[in-house]
Order: structure tokens, then C-alpha cells, then sequence
């Protein structure tokens, strides 16, 4: 297996459960409240990472207690950050509402996360393509650098286009693999936010490409579809009762990192990280409800 690079976030997230989500200027009372790591990067390096990958979270940490729990979780993770800079300030925090359905609501604050700066990449040798990941809670034009590098060294690249960010539709073009889910794919394709399979590959279709491999859009409980060349691939999800969907996406998005790092073609690879995310939704946490690889391949038996 080759290995993954994620340039990425980490985050403390902040997580309240409440019965419903708050209305605009409404007070809710909470029944719990935990601190549990997460970030879209570090979500998707310990999905990778546990599913297999040798794999590295790039990026930048606060010297804070946020910072030291942080550092300390990925690296009971494996997950190299030798790459993972030290920087004054906070952490990156994030602030999450869940209701009793398992959606959820989320504030991010940048912390340590706005001043990280893209990793150089080797060039790639002889055996299979390592593969660079990243997301937009990282200042756009590192991440577009990233890219570029990703494009230059001969890597397979993944951008997960989230949160959905009007300055940077210039980089969804510049990755092998787009993945987005529906609001943002509404968001870079100028459209309504899809209702359904048809809808969403059609969307998907007016987004700018290149020449990639293939445009992914994520649709919770009606799996992903994506399309690849002039065709058109979809993957159904499992009906699966849910906790929580907070890191559900960034599970199938490092999942399929891994999957690919591996040799899986990419029907394969978006099959298993179709069952890591129905495994995800059914733990609570972000980071935390990742699953292992033999409960993936389990899933897939």
C-alpha cells in the first residue's frame, strides 16, 4: 500500500447534544457536552490511517492544551506529524450542535489551522501513486499550492471542496478526484441543491473538470454518485440507524484516499468508503467513530 498525505485541519471539537436544533436567537438546553478531536484533516488522516494507510496529517497545531490533547490522539493513531507545525496561539476549535436524529450544526474557528502552510511533495518514484488529500479549512491558496504540488510530483489528488467557500471555485478543477456533497456541489455548480441521483449527476456535470478522473458528490443515505469520463457511477448506501452523521463525510473521504492508496480501482475504493461512512453515523464523535478495517471489510462481506 502506498501511503496518504492529508494537508488538513485539526480541531477540538466542541460537541452539545440538544433535541432539536436551536431556531435563530433560541436557547436550547443541552443534555450533554464532551470535547472529542476532530477537524475535516484529522477525521479523514485516522480514517485513512485505520483502515490501513501509512499516513501523515499536514498542517499547524496551537501550543495549547487543545494542541497537546490533539497531538497526542494522532499519535496513538500512528499518524505521522512530523509535518504538523507548532504555531503560537489556539487550536482550531469547532463548536457542534446535534439533535436527537443525528443532524447536526457547526461553528469552526480557524485557530492554528489559519496559519498552515502547504508541504513540499516528492516526486513520485516507481510502484503505486501515494496520495495527497485536502479540504477547505485551510487558507484557499495553501491548499491550492498543495494541489499544484500534488499535480507536479506525479500524486493522486483528492480535495474534499468543504466548507463550501465562493473563493475557491477556481480550485475544484485541479484535483484527480472532486467530492462534494450537495449543498456544496450547489454551491461551485451555481444550481439548486440536488434532489436525488439524477439531479445530482446532473449538476455535477456543469462543474469544470479537465481532464480528472472523476467528480464524487456525497448523498447521505442515497450513497454517492460520480461521474467518471461521459459515464455515470452509482453507489447506494446501506439503510443504517444513525447517532450522529459529524464526520461521516470525512470518513468516506479518507477512506477512499486509503482505498485507492491500496490499488483499489475506483468503483471498489467508493464501495468501501460507501460502508466506512454507514459504520461512522452509527457511533458518536467525529475522529472518534472511524472504523477499523476488518469492521469495513466486514461490512462489505
Amino acid at each position: 500500500m502506498s501511503h496518504v498525505l492529508v494537508f488538513g485541519s485539526a480541531n477540538m471539537d466542541v460537541v452539545a447534544r440538544v433535541p432539536r436544533l436551536p431556531l435563530p436567537g433560541e436557547t436550547l438546553a443541552a443534555s450533554s457536552l464532551a470535547h472529542v478531536p476532530g477537524g475535516k484533516g484529522a477525521n479523514q488522516a485516522v480514517a485513512a490511517a485505520r483502515f490501513g494507510a501509512p499516513c501523515e496529517l499536514a498542517g499547524a497545531l496551537g501550543k495549547d492544551d487543545h494542541g497537546r490533547s490533539l497531538a497526542a490522539f494522532l499519535d496513538r493513531e500512528g499518524i505521522a506529524t512530523g509535518r504538523l507545525a507548532r504555531v503560537e496561539g489556539p487550536s482550531g476549535l469547532a463548536l457542534i450542535a446535534i439533535d436527537a436524529e443525528g443532524e447536526n450544526q457547526i461553528i469552526v474557528v480557524a485557530g492554528a489551522n489559519a496559519q498552515a502552510q502547504a508541504p513540499d511533495l516528492a516526486p513520485v518514484g516507481g510502484g503505486p501513486r501515494p496520495v495527497a488529500l485536502a479540504q477547505f479549512e485551510l487558507p484557499v491558496d495553501e491548499v491550492e499550492r498543495f494541489l499544484l504540488a500534488a499535480r507536479r510530483a506525479g500524486w493522486l489528488s483528492l480535495l474534499n471542496a468543504a466548507p463550501a467557500l465562493a473563493e475557491a471555485t477556481r480550485l475544484v478543477a485541479l484535483p484527480d478526484i472532486l467530492i462534494v456533497n450537495e449543498t456544496e456541489l450547489a454551491v461551485f455548480a451555481g444550481g439548486r441543491v440536488p434532489a436525488g441521483v439524477d439531479e445530482a449527476a446532473a449538476l455535477a456535470a456543469r462543474l469544470p473538470r479537465k481532464g480528472a478522473m472523476a467528480t464524487v458528490v456525497t448523498l447521505g443515505a442515497d450513497g454517492v454518485v460520480a461521474l467518471v469520463g461521459e459515464a455515470v457511477l452509482h453507489v447506494p448506501a446501506q439503510v443504517v440507524p444513525v447517532v450522529d452523521t459529524v464526520g461521516a463525510g470525512d470518513c468516506f473521504c479518507g477512506v477512499l484516499a486509503a482505498a485507492l492508496a491500496e490499488g483499489q480501482d475506483l468503483e471498489a475504493a467508493l464501495r468501501t468508503a460507501v460502508a466506512a461512512a454507514g459504520l461512522a453515523v452509527q457511533r458518536p464523535g467525529a475522529a472518534d467513530a472511524m472504523p477499523l478495517r476488518a469492521q469495513v471489510l466486514a461490512q462489505l462481506a
